[in-house]
């Protein structure tokens, strides 16, 4: 009685080293610079905060000196902000442009919806 021989199925093992330098394409140096991107997400944390305190003055001075009760724009400004701060943690796990540009259009939103109203 005879065995097949053992074949080795690991295909690291069996794959050919040797790459053809013309094919490798080396770093891509246009990717964009994640630190930077790190850093404007965190800042735009801050402008939000910011942005925060502004949309709460606006509101307080429309609940005292309006009818006494936020409008659908005062909430919509507030969920902007909402919005705005996950994409901003968003944008500091997985730094992206879009991310990060969401993140400051979404917090200068929220004052602008609150001044609608």
């Amino acid at each position: 009685m005879t065995t097949p021989p053992a074949t080795d199925t690991d295909p690291d093992k069996n794959a050919d080293t040797h790459t053809d330098p013309d094919l490798d394409p080396g770093p891509d140096t246009t990717a964009p610079y994640t630190l930077g991107l790190r850093l404007a997400a965190a800042c735009g944390l801050l402008f939000l905060l910011a942005c925060l305190v502004f949309t709460g003055m606006i509101t307080l001075r429309d609940a005292i000196e309006g009818d006494g009760s936020g409008g659908v724009f005062i909430a919509a400004g507030f969920w902007s902000l909402a919005l705005g701060a996950v994409a901003g943690v968003a944008a500091l796990a997985v730094p992206r442009r879009a991310l990060v540009t969401a993140q400051y259009c979404l917090g200068a939103a929220g004052p602008l919806l609150a001044l609608i109203d």
